[in-house]
């Protein structure tokens, strides 16, 4: 015979409700935003031309709503990781552009951090109902420390090796986030 009493909640239960899978959601998905925001800089800093700073902004903003709407509806880890494979390879084609259309391509490749940010903000609102604001404010300080990280880090690998590796120093802490949400975060329920 099923239980009268409901199952429990963030706001009702004393006990944890898988707290692990909660802190390591609530630490990746904000670093995922972070990164997405840090491509944005990078490629803010070596654009070509100013007009191709606003490419993966207008791209990310097309593609926020869908992918948010999407990552309320479905598993948002899933579509988190498919969003992260897609910015590295927006990443590795940057490193590779030497055109003028390839870098508006890469532009908006980099979008898909708009869709990032828009999953991360749908995850945690899964985790936390009712407590958007907090996640709105985590998620500006993840956005101010991307856009921190790739200032201070595109001048020194600009000048230790090149224009060229700075997109793929992005790789490093990218791939690692992405096992780390295969590996250790669930979607929330």
């Amino acid at each position: 015979m099923p239980s009268s009493m409901p199952p429990p909640t963030v706001e009702t239960s004393t006990a944890p409700v898988n707290g692990y899978q909660l802190l390591v959601a609530m630490l990746l998905m904000p670093l995922a935003s972070a990164l997405a925001v840090a491509s944005w800089a990078l490629y803010a800093l070596l654009a070509k031309h100013p007009v191709f700073v606003l490419v993966p902004m207008s791209s990310g903003m097309l593609l926020a709503w869908p992918v948010w709407y999407y990552a309320r509806r479905g598993d948002t880890c899933r579509v988190m990781q498919w969003l992260l494979l897609g910015l590295a390879l927006s990443l590795v084609a940057f490193a590779m552009a030497s055109q003028p259309w390839e870098f508006l391509c890469v532009g908006g490749g980099l979008g898909l951090g708009g869709a990032m940010i828009a999953t991360g903000v749908a995850h945690s609102e899964g985790w936390m109902p009712g407590r958007t604001a907090r996640s709105w404010v985590g998620l500006c300080l993840a956005l101010a420390a991307g856009i921190g990280f790739s200032l201070r880090m595109t001048p020194l690998v600009v000048q230790a090796y090149g224009w060229r590796a700075a997109p793929l120093s992005l790789l490093i802490p990218l791939c690692m986030i992405m096992l780390l949400l295969w590996f250790f975060v669930e979607s929330p329920e």
